[in-house]
């Protein structure tokens, strides 16, 4: 019987696994696909509560996935100094997992394989290359919303090509773009700030 995302998420966020490697998380559910590890990536920073660090870290194999979808592969690679990171799922609060399963949940209700042959164009698949890789730098800067909104769309994009659901992954490049669109808006205002600031003090 196929492993529902929900299932899945449920084990890798068990308190009670104890920690493990970055490797040996990615060895555990890379035969689920990219989508799988996208969206698990992505879901921890995709939710609007704390997740201190969680998202600059994270963003790391997301860049990665990115750059694999450029190339046309199907398997993530890590560098070895990222997969000997511990992954220490009893440190995530209960409540921000609890939160990501209530998305999914959600998500799965709604999702269901349709626009097929868009989710699985090679065109689409650069396009989302490129996306997710601008969407994890934004998620890499140390800077207030830059961080949730380019999360939640890469879930999107995850989820979409984990069912193959072409409506849901439109909507997921759609959120992207805005998403990137408000990072951009954020960043060119926090620099005009600090500017402003700097200059008053000299």
């Amino acid at each position: 019987m196929k492993q529902t995302l929900s299932d899945i998420v449920q084990h890798v966020f068990d308190p009670h696994r104890g920690p493990v490697t970055y490797g040996e998380l990615i060895n555990e559910i890379d035969h689920h696909g990219l989508a799988v590890i996208l969206i698990l990536f992505s879901l921890p920073s995709a939710l609007p509560l704390p997740a201190a660090g969680y998202s600059t870290l994270l963003s790391i194999p997301l860049f990665i996935i990115g750059i694999r979808l450029l190339c046309g592969y199907e398997k993530l690679w890590l560098p070895q100094k990222v997969r000997q990171k511990v992954f220490h799922p009893e440190q995530f609060d209960r409540k921000l997992v609890n939160g990501m399963l209530r998305l999914i949940y959600i998500v799965e209700r709604i999702s269901k394989p349709r626009w097929v042959r868009f989710v699985r164009s090679q065109g689409v698949r650069l396009v989302l290359g490129i996306l997710i890789c601008a969407l994890a730098v934004s998620m890499f800067l140390p800077i207030p919303g830059t961080n949730t909104a380019p999360a939640f769309g890469i879930f999107l994009i995850g989820f979409a090509l984990l069912e193959d659901d072409g409506i849901l992954l439109l909507g997921g490049m759609v959120s992207s773009l805005l998403a990137m669109c408000l990072s951009m808006v954020i960043i060119i205002f926090g620099y005009k700030v600090l500017n402003h600031f700097i200059h008053g003090l000299f």
